[in-house]
């Protein structure tokens, strides 16, 4: 069992927040993935063959850097601050804005990737879909493994 306690002082607004995390190995420890691309089109057609199938791991958020976006896909913007686990990128750009993201969520005291920063070491993957379409279709599957063992490796 391994406790973590970090407390935050925003001298601002003369607030303290207090942000608890525990961690046991005793059930799977939740993990929040991001499937980003520079456009709808683009992750649409990965997210056909991205699936996290395993019982327990809820949906990826699926993310374009395009300012309009229709369910269920959404603006990059809109995901949520410091909780993406990792971050799946198609393709350059939203690699490195998905980077610029992590990086900022890395200031956050409250933000900690737990037992997966040992089992999927790299927060931002590149998917390169448009460069090599059956070469991506396999490493979305392989990706998809390596959420699946990561996540059971935390039980």
């Amino acid at each position: 069992m391994i406790w973590g306690l970090r407390f935050v002082v925003n001298h601002d607004t003369v607030r303290t927040t207090i942000c608890v995390r525990h961690y046991t190995m005793s059930m799977p420890q939740p993990i929040h993935v991001a499937l980003v691309g520079a456009t709808s089109d683009i992750v649409r057609r990965a997210k056909k063959h991205f699936r996290l199938s395993t019982p327990g791991i809820g949906a990826a958020f699926l993310a374009t850097l395009e300012r309009t976006s229709t369910e269920p896909i959404i603006r990059f913007e809109d995901l949520p601050n410091g909780l993406i686990t990792l971050w799946i990128t198609l393709d350059h750009e939203s690699l490195s804005a998905s980077r610029q993201r992590h990086d900022a969520d890395l200031l956050n005291p409250c933000y900690c990737r737990g037992f997966y920063e040992h089992h999927l070491p790299e927060s931002c993957v590149l998917v390169d879909f448009e460069k090599s379409w059956p070469a991506s279709k396999k490493q979305l599957a392989r990706l998809s493994e390596q959420i699946a063992a990561a996540w059971y490796a935390t039980s």
